[in-house]
């Protein structure tokens, strides 16, 4: 196999539970993950923050986190646009988890913190590699 992907709904990568990659020595990719909020929303997610600008910050530290692993090769976010206020049809999943909203508005914390994160993503890397 070329890569591993894992699902990882956490608050970001703590680097103890994946030592183990040391080991496989394959890379890695996290396949979903998102950060919900409480505001708006029936229910927000798996993982939660109480606010956009904090769900911003979060968002930045978990893609921090999958930089500074070494055998992570990126991240996934788990989906562009939030579910339905009434709830999917087929779960009725109401989840405050896109980057834009229902209306395709962006939620501009995570625009804000987006694009500095990816524009340093290959000098965050190669100046860990170094060290």
């Amino acid at each position: 196999m070329d890569v591993v992907s894992y699902n990882y709904y956490k608050e970001g990568l703590h680097p103890e539970p994946w030592k183990f990659l040391a080991e496989v020595d394959i890379p890695s990719i996290i396949g979903e993950f998102h950060i919900g909020v409480k505001e708006g929303f029936f229910h927000a997610g798996l993982v939660v923050t109480n606010d956009q600008t904090e769900r911003g910050k979060m968002f930045e530290d978990y893609l921090n986190s999958v930089i500074d692993n070494p055998y992570f090769v990126g991240a996934h976010w788990f989906q562009y646009i939030d579910s339905p206020v009434t709830g999917r049809s087929f779960d009725g999943k109401n989840y405050n988890e896109g980057f834009v909203g229902i209306t395709d508005v962006p939620y501009q914390p995570m625009v804000d913190t987006t694009k500095p994160v990816i524009g340093c993503i290959y000098q965050r890397r190669f100046n860990k590699a170094k060290k």
